[in-house]
């Protein structure tokens, strides 16, 4: 009957051991899930968090871009007016010129000072539209630094 006893207490103790150790097993599964729903959870936000701010520097990107545009608009029109007013006046000049070899030195003159401010605007418009180009990039490349910067934080997760 001793014996019966002992085996009995044995195997108590085996039972609440094996609980003892199915608790804990149990346990470190249940936060360890708890855990990696929540990593999963806070990557989810992040990563919409991130949509967000590329949606965002996109936008900016395309305001800038548009204004940009609406300055070299502008400039092109004015360009367009003042070259008009040019060659309305230099007609009349011509018009008014009362010899052959006059007419040859303001024909001259007005398509030498012509060239030269059609260049000099295009200089100017090329000026301008680097500027724009750089300034409309500027929030496309925060979010390629931002990209590459998750990447490699990324890999050391």
């Amino acid at each position: 009957m001793a014996n019966a006893r002992s085996a009995a207490r044995r195997t108590t103790e085996a039972t609440d051991t094996a609980r003892t150790a199915f608790a804990q097993v149990n346990a470190a599964s249940a936060d360890a899930m708890r855990d990696n729903v929540d990593r999963s959870m806070a990557a989810i936000s992040e990563f919409g968090a991130f949509g967000k701010q590329n949606v965002e520097a996109m936008v900016a990107s395309a305001a800038v871009a548009q204004k940009g545009f609406e300055t070299l608009s502008a400039r092109a029109v004015a360009y367009s007016k003042n070259a008009m007013e040019n060659h309305v006046a230099a007609a009349k000049s011509l018009m008014t010129a009362k010899s052959v070899q006059e007419l040859v030195e303001r024909q001259t003159a007005y398509a030498r000072s012509s060239f030269d401010a059609y260049v000099a605007e295009l200089n100017s418009l090329s000026d301008v539209f680097g500027g724009v180009a750089k300034e409309a990039m500027k929030p496309l490349n925060e979010r390629m630094s931002a990209v590459s910067h998750l990447m490699q934080s990324g890999a050391t997760r």
